[in-house]
């Protein structure tokens, strides 16, 4: 007796079905998810989150974790800004210095960005296998991109 599979396999990246899977994919631009606005200072750093993948690897929630931490990253840089502009001591009341608690949010903020990292790497190593298949994998996918026909609108696009 055999016991199905738990989770379904991944197409082998070099069958043509999957690379015309990750060619169709390839055009479509990444938009931040609509359920974790982005303000404007957070985009950027969502567009260089996604480049980390090719684009047919992300899926829903990947793309929820890449907006949140878009966002953190940019309310790390801010928080960053401000404590170099006030300086690592505070003063209180009565003058005593103590350390800027702005401090404490700017660690927070770099603790956050750490756990959205490994969750987005976690996640990938649960969906993709092996970091040495999912890497082969993830080069082969960016190789395809790089190199799509569909891309010049010469070809009809895969529906």
């Amino acid at each position: 007796m055999r016991i199905p599979d738990m989770a379904k396999r991944k197409a082998r990246i070099d069958s043509a079905t999957e690379a015309v899977r990750v060619m169709a994919k390839a055009t479509t631009e990444i938009l931040p998810p609509a359920n974790v606005p982005l303000d404007e200072a957070d985009e950027p750093f969502f567009r260089n989150v996604v480049a980390e993948f090719a684009r047919s690897e992300w899926s829903d929630h990947q793309l929820e974790l890449a907006a949140m931490l878009a966002r953190t990253m940019a309310d790390l840089v801010r928080e960053q800004k401000l404590l170099r502009d006030e300086g690592g001591i505070a003063y209180t009341e009565k003058g005593t210095p103590v350390a800027n608690p702005r401090k404490t949010i700017v660690q927070m903020h770099a603790s956050s960005i750490l756990s959205f990292r490994r969750s987005l790497a976690l996640h990938a190593r649960a969906v993709q296998g092996e970091a040495r298949d999912a890497a082969k994998r993830r080069e082969a996918a960016k190789d395809i991109e790089g190199d799509n026909p569909l891309e010049d609108d010469l070809l009809a696009r895969p529906g």
